[in-house]
């Protein structure tokens, strides 16, 4: 097909093709949001989407060989998304029930479909594909029901997953065999044995190869690469490749993605690539459920004989595997909710059907049979999930009669044979407690049948956290692995206790193909700084406790979760600490070239407060950031410069409570009047911690008495280089105060690499700019320009004619800084930049409290610190009326 569509390359209509393309990615995913929004599963809402654009009722859209394609390439990155989410020791565990249900749920249907086809006059080969495609099950929609009813821990839910880990691979064993022999056009034992060994021989091969060497690779490849797509793009080649080599043999592609991805995932980039497949998948995933809706006669749904053949199949398909529930023997679970769990065809069973029909065996009739098939049982299966779990709840939930009072010898929770069992039937209360001493103890076992029987039996009890709990959950947090998480995602602990961390597992779930949460739940961070530690408890746990925050998410939502917690007063504030001063320090060690800036290291000094709470803060930026040996170099170099802020013999004696009184009380004896002592009283933090004391004295009588409105009153001092000098203005506040002081001081001749702005309550502004100048400048001058542009109207400030602002790119960050937006401008070099910038922001209503240039050779990267004039950080729309301010300029 690819060869064709080159082939006719120099025929093809790409303005067609994109309008095409662009309207089935915008209603795929409308109609996405839609099924979801009511309960349906959104691969039904594409298909009817598709049925609806394609020729057969509106025509909006034809499908062409370009679409192919792409929809072929949507079903390979699917597959592989299947393959990457297989655990393969999950199917070496799922057990003896899992297996035979897998086998009954596979055999039954295939064999009811084929003996129904050839009863209904369908050929050999038809009959064959008929029975292959009733085989399949969905495992997405089931674990997605399971998931939103907190029943993950039931025996029913885990024996279903269980097949469905084993019922991928037989299916696909059989789609290979099926195929395979259509192709030939005849059945017979050589054949049926060489198609089978076949198709097992390269499922083997290919798998081998692929689970031995890929992860190697990938890990070869990971330390090298500096791009962090790289991963991405080196796996999703793996899988065309994989891909290609399932077609060469005969095989069909998805069969070769599906054993690229079950390889890519025994990688430790597995989380990356899921990422990147999920990012892809988005966009051609929907094009192939959309092509299959736009491939149906519609027509063919009100004939009245497909319509009784659909009845008959899907009778048939539902009732083989509610006959699998069979294969769960004498396990203590409901048969009638495991064969429901295994209804839903859903995506699995349309690619059998699109086999079909590209094989040549599926007419319009089969194919709309087919498709009918899978939409019932997809579409039913849900609220009979539904509404079985509900009516089990009330037979399932222990009675209060039969609680024990008194905790058995050994306690409630014992690990006997590797397995984690629970003693008598502890009261509902203990749910928390007992479901993190459980999680504890399996690290290292197996929860039994009767911890997650008892688990699932209060779902819906309601949990609160007490002193023993939090120091149970600091307990999983420095002993537990995964699976520990596992046990408490899968029983609805985590969404009862920590909705915050819930929600953010949630997000990483980018697929409902995955079967083994276990991705979900690594916590990298936390894993680097246990191995830092030696033991961890409730009045120590604020750095642990970071770490576990930071792995989820860094913003307000998730932090909030040691609000929940019974901790000593002083952790949830450290951890806040922790957390905010590490995004910074990671952002200041990660922009290149590095400029030391005071102001950062004041910063992190007074946020962090002491030297024990600067190093807890390394160990967690460590743990967090891949630096490269420069980064981390300056990190270091930052981490060493807030030491020596803190390394004040008041404070480590306890004189002084911060670093800021320590600072305060040095300048207030260099303050020579009651005026200046009373301003440097009244002086913001940031300020104080980003000068010396004497400095400070003098900044202080700079300001006293505070000026006039419009007049200002400078000081030039000498730095330790020829020809930078400090010049600082001290005046009475006003609208755009930064560009009309950069004016004045452009109009002297005068080069600005940073500016810095301190503001008091009554109005004062004390704002300091370093700048260039071969000869020490008049202060007098200085102060007569600044005043003429105090004098000004805003809009009437002149930038020099030489300077244009549209080539400058603006890039909001509102992570890297607790307190105020971060705002870089990149772009050329050239006179009055400074000033234009400021300018814009003053236009903007944004307040800047800090600005740091920075220039190499003809290119500037200046880093302003912005907040609204009510000191909240900015947004991204008031950004974007600074760049209209710039481009008008020009």
């Amino acid at each position: 097909m690819i060869s064709a569509l080159l082939a006719a390359g120099g025929s093809l209509d790409y303005g067609a093709i994109f309008l095409d393309l662009a309207l089935i990615l915008i209603i795929a995913k409308a109609a996405a949001e839609v099924s979801e929004r009511i309960g349906v599963p959104a691969v039904i809402g594409e298909i009817v989407a598709g049925i609806m654009i394609g020729p057969s009722l509106l025509g909006l859209v034809e499908p062409s060989d370009a679409i192919r394609v792409l929809a072929e390439v949507g079903v390979i990155i699917l597959l592989a998304e299947v393959g990457l989410e297989m655990d393969l020791d999950e199917l070496r565990k799922v057990g003896r029930a899992s297996i035979l249900v897998a086998i009954i749920g596979v055999a039954v249907p295939m064999s009811s479909g084929f003996f129904a086809g050839s009863i209904l006059g369908e050929s050999v080969n038809a009959s064959l594909f008929l029975g292959a495609a009733l085989a399949a099950t969905s495992v997405g929609i089931t674990a997605r029901v399971f998931g939103d009813l907190k029943a993950l821990s039931s025996t029913e839910a885990r024996i279903v997953l269980g097949a469905a880990v084993a019922d991928d691979v037989i299916g696909l064993v059989i789609l290979t065999i099926v195929t395979r022999i259509v192709e030939q056009g005849s059945v017979d034992v050589g054949g049926l044995l060489s198609t089978i060994g076949l198709a097992t021989g390269f499922l083997l091969v290919a798998g081998a190869i692929g689970i031995l060497f890929v992860p190697r690779l990938l890990a070869a490849i990971g330390t090298r690469a500096l791009s962090p797509v790289t991963i991405g793009v080196i796996a999703a080649g793996i899988t065309f490749g994989f891909s290609a080599a399932a077609s060469t043999a005969n095989l069909a592609p998805i069969i070769g993605a599906f054993v690229a991805g079950a390889a890519l995932g025994r990688s430790s980039y597995h989380d990356r690539i899921a990422r990147d497949f999920a990012a892809i998948g988005a966009v051609f995933i929907p094009v192939f459920f959309m092509l299959i809706g736009m491939d149906t006669d519609v027509t063919k749904f009100f004939d009245l004989r497909v319509l009784g053949i659909a009845a008959i199949l899907a009778a048939i398909a539902i009732g083989g595997k509610m006959v699998a529930a069979v294969g769960a023997g004498g396990a203590k679970a409901d048969k009638l909710l495991i064969g429901m769990g295994m209804v839903p065809r859903g995506e699995v069973g349309l690619i059998f059907a699109t086999i079909g029909v590209s094989v040549g065996v599926f007419n319009d009739d089969l194919y709309a049979v087919v498709l009918l098939v899978v939409l019932v049982t997809t579409v039913s299966a849900p609220p009979l999930l539904r509404w079985r779990i509900n009516q089990l709840a009330d037979k399932i939930t222990t009675s209060e009669d039969s609680v024990d009072v008194v905790e058995p010898v050994g306690g409630w929770i014992v690990v006997i044979k590797d397995e984690v069992r629970l003693q008598g039937n502890p009261p509902g209360e203990l749910t928390l407690s007992l479901a993190l001493e459980a999680a504890l103890r399996s690290a290292h076992a197996v929860p039994a049948e009767s911890l997650n029987q008892w688990l699932h039996a209060h779902r819906n009890e309601p949990v609160s956290w007490n002193h023993e709990t939090t120091e149970q959950l600091i307990e999983v947090l420095f002993r537990g692995t995964p699976r520990s998480w596992r046990l408490l995602d899968a029983t609805g602990i985590i969404e009862r206790a920590l909705p915050e961390v819930a929600q953010a597992i949630s997000q990483r779930r980018g697929s409902t193909l995955e079967l083994d949460p276990l991705h979900h739940v690594e916590m990298p961070t936390v894993e680097k700084i246990r191995n830092r530690i030696s033991a961890s408890t409730v009045e120590e746990s604020a750095l642990l406790l970071a770490a576990f925050v930071s792995d989820f998410s860094d913003t307000q939502s998730v932090i909030s979760v040691v609000d929940r917690l019974e901790l000593p007063n002083e952790i949830p504030s450290q951890v806040r600490s922790l957390v905010y001063a590490s995004r910074l320090l990671r952002s200041v060690a990660a922009v290149e070239p590095f400029v030391s800036d005071p102001r950062t290291t004041a910063q992190l000094a007074s946020y962090l407060g002491t030297p024990e709470l600067v190093e807890k803060c390394r160990l967690l930026t460590e743990a967090r950031g891949d630096f490269n040996e420069h980064q981390y170099a300056e990190m270091i170099n930052v981490i060493t410069g807030v030491q020596q802020l803190l390394a004040h013999p008041e404070l480590i004696e306890g004189m002084h409570q911060s670093l800021e009184n320590v600072r305060r009380s040095e300048a207030l004896e260099l303050a020579g009047s009651l005026a200046a002592k009373d301003r440097i009283e009244n002086t913001a933090t940031q300020h104080l911690l980003a000068y010396e004391p004497a400095t400070l004295a003098r900044h202080a009588s700079l300001v006293e008495p505070v000026p006039s409105q419009g007049k200002v009153r400078v000081d030039v001092s000498a730095t330790s280089a020829n020809d930078m000098w400090i010049i600082d203005i001290a005046t009475r506040d006003q609208r755009g105060l930064l560009a009309r002081l950069c004016a004045a001081l452009v109009d002297e001749g005068l080069e600005i690499t940073s500016a810095a702005i301190a503001t008091w309550a009554d109005g004062a502004v004390l704002d300091t700019f370093t700048v260039r100048c071969p000869i020490k400048p008049d202060a007098d001058k200085i102060a007569r320009a600044a005043e003429k542009r105090l004098e000004t109207k805003l809009s009437r400030l002149s930038l020099p004619a030489t300077t244009s602002t549209s080539h400058l790119k603006l890039t909001l960050d509102n992570n890297s800084n607790p307190w105020n937006s971060i705002v870089v401008a990149t772009g050329v070099d050239q006179p009055g930049v400074l000033q234009a910038i400021a300018t814009a922001f003053a236009q903007a209503r944004i307040e800047v409290h800090h600005a740091r240039i920075n220039t190499d050779g003809s290119a500037i990267t200046d880093r302003f610190e912005v907040t609204t004039s009510k000191g909240r950080k900015i947004t991204p729309q008031m950004l974007d009326k600074v760049s209209r301010a710039l481009s008008q300029h020009d």
